[in-house]
């Protein structure tokens, strides 16, 4: 099926580097990214971490929490 979607000029060349970089076009980007985000539970539906932290259910569950440090920048400053 052929749809029409209005994206802004940076968003549009952004999704097509994705694309690139995936050996993908963009359609194919663009469904499989809509595709997994139709596979997950709806927000409604989700828990929250610390739902989950005390859900008996999931209190043996590693949970990969990225590095909080490392998306800053880090000034750098010499005496």
């Amino acid at each position: 099926m052929n749809v029409t979607v209005k994206l802004p000029d940076k968003l549009c060349r952004e999704a097509r580097h994705c694309a690139v970089d995936e050996s993908k076009s963009l359609s194919a980007w663009v469904a499989d990214l809509i595709s997994r985000e139709l596979k997950q539970p709806p927000l409604a539906s989700r828990k929250s971490l610390l739902e989950m932290l005390g859900d008996p259910a999931t209190a043996d569950r590693d949970f990969d929490l990225p590095d909080r440090k490392a998306d800053r920048p880090r000034k750098i400053t010499f005496p």
